[in-house]
């Protein structure tokens, strides 16, 4: 039986108590998982985890789909439910022998599972006993309670604090660091790519991206940029704030480009921020252009056979700088609709006024009940999510929807081709499946009324 349907058979999305019991059943969320995709993001960095194998296996499942060389650098203490400190120590002390004789990390995490009571203080202390000659960068429980986005947040800062850059005194005109981006957010890695594609044709050069594949050395160089550039706030905002305090390095924090007009507000409010040094804006309004013309006659020519592009209800579950931007992008550009449903899978910090064209927000954590309410009138209408929320539209027999993947997790779709959905050439393949996700529920529909006539 597949996960899709292991989750129908449970019920689709899990009815939880708490954002514990939310973690432990949806692998994604998880705090010990958001603190791994970071450190699986730094090539030459090495991870253990101090937690029993369901949680390791959680964890790794999640970041090899898109980090596949992190299963080398991937460890656990397979401690098992009886363990003891004095256990625990044994456990953590022969992994990290082994990876002193047969790896050579820059840097070590060493993080403890949320069922596991080993403090910060005890983890450092095992660790100088294994006597690494790199730094080892413990976390606990606490630290990690609070699931993914804090797991992230927890990792990023804690390695800024052990692992200090360049003092910044040489700025480079034009550069930029990239922040809060993650092997653990879906199709991150063919979206940085073609992130950096544009600011590259734009004329900037990008420094470091810490966590999302950038080395140790690029991320100690990193002081050298003029600009930080927050690409997923949720991620990254906190430690952006923490290197302006330390380093005095500046930073913006916008939304994720999707659309041609959300790429070329995104590439001109970098401009703005790094004073008008661009050299290759121009190039990038051309190929904008193109873009929109190519758009626009393959646009009319469907509607001439199926029809305006239009969907009942939309409902876009994703993170939140993932959700908000999509749901700019489909109201401002990609598809014409009555209603926006945006599901927030990092939950809502705090109530606040949101632009219409985000619609109604709700909490992934806590209107679950409500979220499930929203999947089952979706009939006629789109998902933009990840196979958790699909997995609900077919528990409850909901029909006629068209889906479109967008976050994680996701369990019944395969990529091996570079297909970024930011930017520029994301907008090529966005539109596309959206346009033939329209035409395949036109098609059901001719079909429908041939069958009625008969």
């Amino acid at each position: 039986m597949g996960i899709v349907e292991e989750m129908q058979k449970k019920g689709g999305l899990y009815m939880v108590t708490s954002l514990s019991t939310y973690m432990c059943k949806e692998g994604n969320s998880c705090g010990l998982t958001g603190a791994s995709t970071f450190f699986a993001g730094i090539p030459d960095a090495v991870m253990v985890l101090n937690s029993s194998l369901w949680c390791y296996f959680s964890a790794h499942e999640h970041i090899e789909k898109q980090c596949p060389t992190a299963r080398t650098r991937f460890f656990c203490s397979q401690r098992n439910k009886d363990a003891v400190f004095a256990g625990t120590e044994q456990y953590l002390l022969d992994i990290l022998q082994s990876i002193k004789q047969t790896a050579q990390p820059s840097v070590v995490l060493l993080a403890n599972s949320c069922t596991d009571s080993t403090r910060n203080e005890e983890l450092l202390q095992i660790a100088k006993q294994a006597d690494l000659s790199c730094p080892v960068i413990c976390l606990d429980r606490h630290d990690l309670e609070d699931g993914f986005w804090a797991g992230y947040q927890a990792a990023s800062k804690a390695y800024f604090r052990e692992m200090p850059l360049q003092l910044r005194t040489a700025i480079k005109p034009g550069t930029v660091n990239l922040l809060g981006c993650s092997v653990g957010y879906y199709n991150a890695v063919h979206d940085l790519e073609e992130l950096r594609r544009m600011l590259t044709l734009a004329g900037y050069e990008v420094i470091a991206c810490p966590g999302a594949g950038s080395a140790i050395q690029e991320i100690t160089n990193m002081t050298q940029a003029q600009l930080n550039i927050v690409i997923h706030d949720e991620l990254g905002r906190e430690l952006a704030e923490m290197l302006e305090e330390q380093y005095d390095m500046p930073y913006v924090s916008l939304l994720p480009p999707y659309g041609i007009q959300g790429s070329l507000s995104w590439l001109k409010a970098i401009d703005y921020y790094l004073s008008g040094k661009s050299t290759g804006l121009k190039a990038l309004q051309q190929e904008a252009n193109y873009l929109g013309q190519k758009h626009g006659i393959m646009n009319k020519e469907q509607q001439k056979i199926w029809g305006n592009i239009w969907f009942d209800s939309i409902l876009i579950a994703a993170p939140a700088s993932v959700a908000f931007a999509i749901s700019q992008a489909v109201r401002g550009e990609w598809i014409n609709t009555k209603k926006i449903i945006t599901v927030l899978h990092n939950g809502v910090p705090f109530k606040q006024t949101y632009p219409e064209y985000i619609g109604s927000v709700l909490d992934g954590y806590k209107d679950q009940q409500k979220i499930e309410q929203q999947l089952e009138g979706l009939r006629g209408g789109l998902l933009m999510a990840s196979s958790k929320e699909k997995a609900i539209l077919h528990q409850k027999a909901v029909k006629d929807v068209a889906y479109q993947h967008i976050s994680s997790p996701v369990y019944d779709e395969m990529i091996l081709n570079h297909r970024p959905f930011m930017g520029l050439q994301g907008t090529s393949h966005m539109v596309a499946s959206l346009w033939n996700q329209h035409i395949q529920g036109q098609k059901k529909i001719e079909i429908s009324k041939k069958v009625m006539a008969t």
